[in-house]
């Protein structure tokens, strides 16, 4: 891929790991970063202003052909692309958010980020049900759009898996390509570099810190036209991507959750404030025009798959179910509820429910 006066100027700046805000002040001292970069003696003054002595010291010295050909270098033969602010692979949507990052590093097939796309995320504590039907959302969902989320375990590793196989599937990282966090999602993340796209905004040595998930998340938010939430607490990492989604002017969508559910408080939180609640596939596609067969608009997991069966035969005691389906009585409470807002089943009194035909 050939790059750019500007293009190489930007990951030249990038590469020495500067505070967003002096790259930001860099970027300012003239019309042309590339331009500030060829009159750096000129620009002097101004660049030791807007990164510091100790930085524009270095940024002097790496002022060289090799320095910028060893880094192209490196990044090539590790198979890390730099998506520039500059590039016509940059998305669009990315520019408009608050500080959007310079440079994306891109391992997989970067021209997903031409797409449309849409994110889903949950936190590390998703019950079980909720991993399955996640699943099941992100695999239908990735017939319409690219699949964007973390790489957490749980919500997160449930969208990449459901989206996976379709290859539409962009990860977003906190940290740099010489780390992976967590460690037990290292081969999840080979996958997606080998058939879907693994972003960063950091540069490889960037080890995963706390505060920049956070930062992270925005660009989860920012790469999409919606954005489903489907578990988290009330301050979780989740929330804060659902509130820069709203914040952006993005569709927020949120599971629903029962009463006393710690991993869903979140989300019944977001629903009162801004989120539209989401049980079923149609939510999403209708509110972006997209007309599904009816086959296509009732998403199930096996799980529920498994419950209606069991009351394919007629009303049943909830115990009765969990004996039929192999299912843990305190599973089926979620479950039957999300099949009871799809239409699919109904309570009969007394812990007792049926099957509704459609």
């Amino acid at each position: 891929m050939r790059f750019t006066k500007e293009e190489k100027s930007l990951v030249w700046l990038d590469s020495f790991g500067l505070e967003y805000a002096r790259k930001a002040a860099f970027m300012k001292i003239s019309e042309n970063i590339a331009e500030t970069v060829s009159g750096f003696a000129d620009f002097r003054e101004k660049i030791a202003s807007a990164v510091g002595e100790e930085d524009c010291a270095k940024l002097e010295a790496a002022r060289t052909p090799e320095y910028l050909s060893d880094l192209f270098s490196r990044y090539s033969a590790r198979g890390i692309l730099p998506v520039t602010w500059y590039s016509d692979l940059y998305p669009e949507a990315l520019k408009e958010i608050d500080n959007p990052p310079f440079v994306l590093y891109c391992k997989g097939n970067a021209e997903l980020l031409k797409e449309r796309k849409f994110s889903v995320v949950g936190s590390r504590r998703t019950l079980p049900h909720i991993l399955k039907e996640t699943e099941s959302f992100s695999e239908a969902l990735s017939e319409y759009f690219v699949i964007v989320t973390g790489l957490a375990d749980g919500g997160d590793t449930a969208a990449a898996t459901g989206a996976l196989e379709s290859g539409r599937i962009i990860s977003v990282l906190a940290f740099g390509f010489d780390h992976v966090y967590p460690e037990c999602n290292r081969g999840l993340l080979e996958k997606i570099e080998e058939k879907g796209l693994a972003v960063t905004e950091y540069i490889p040595s960037v080890a995963p810190k706390k505060h920049l998930f956070p930062e992270r998340n925005r660009i989860i938010a920012g790469l999409s036209e919606g954005l489903l939430v489907v578990s988290g607490g009330k301050k979780s990492g989740t929330r804060i991507t659902a509130d820069f989604a709203y914040n952006f002017g993005r569709d927020v969508f949120a599971f629903p959750y029962s009463i006393g559910t710690a991993s869903g408080e979140g989300c019944n939180h977001i629903i009162k404030e801004y989120a539209k609640l989401t049980d079923n596939l149609v939510d999403i596609t209708s509110a972006f025009g997209i007309n599904l067969t009816e086959k296509e608009e009732i998403s199930l997991t096996s799980a529920e798959r498994a419950v209606l069966e069991a009351l394919a035969e007629g009303e049943r005691h909830i115990s009765e179910i969990a004996a039929k389906t192999g299912l843990k009585p305190y599973e089926l409470p979620p479950l039957l509820t999300l099949l009871e807002m799809k239409k699919l089943a109904s309570p009969c009194g007394g812990n007792r429910w049926s099957a509704l035909k459609r």
